[in-house]
């Protein structure tokens, strides 16, 4: 999964930061995903290969994200992740909404033999239920891919803060994408609230 995820996610994909053949930016990466999923609130969508065996048909690092968390540092992971966390940095979703807590994801991802079929919209639409169980009355994930941007929109994600990805070099040199609007326009943090 990391090779695929790495290499079709825009961010990964355009700077080639995590590319597999950096091993130690792989490590890191997958790092943060092992912490993300230590809340235990990570979706999966199984189904059985041709032998019967389960596999993963998608997947949503899903985390819980609290304003009583300390301030995430990310200097020693590189581009990719700085601008993950600046542009959520842009805006207080905890004040917004006023809010302790929400369902925040870490990435989602459809393997290429299973695409097409919905389990990305589903693996969006299920975080309800993983809300509504915890008592969870928001989810808001930083969506970077046009892809999956559309998918939220259709499960009912909002956008709270939005940029494209030229303006988005124009505040910080740093985070030069080269030739990522051939794939995505902007980068979208969105929401979704359940009452």
């Amino acid at each position: 999964m990391v090779e695929e995820f790495t290499a079709d996610e825009p961010l990964c994909k355009y700077s080639k930061c995590y590319d597999v053949h950096n091993p130690k930016d792989v490590e890191k990466l997958v790092n943060v995903w092992k912490k993300g999923l230590e809340s235990n609130l990570g979706l999966v969508c199984l189904t059985n290969d041709e032998d019967g065996k389960p596999t993963i048909a998608g997947m949503n690092c899903t985390t819980l994200c609290s304003k009583f968390d300390e301030k995430s540092t990310v200097g020693n992971y590189g581009k990719v992740l700085e601008t993950l966390v600046w542009v959520k940095d842009q805006v207080d979703p905890f004040a917004k909404f006023n809010i302790t807590e929400y369902l925040d994801a870490l990435g989602l991802y459809v393997p290429h033999a299973y695409r097409g079929e919905g389990l990305g919209y589903e693996l969006l639409k299920a975080r309800e239920a993983l809300c509504r169980s915890c008592g969870i009355k928001a989810s808001l994930t930083l969506f970077t891919s046009q892809i999956s941007q559309k998918l939220a929109e259709r499960a009912g994600f909002k956008d709270i803060y939005a940029i494209d990805y030229d303006e988005l070099e124009k505040k910080n040199p740093k985070f030069r994408y080269p030739n990522i609007q051939e794939h995505t326009k902007s980068l979208r943090f969105m929401y979704i609230l359940y009452a």
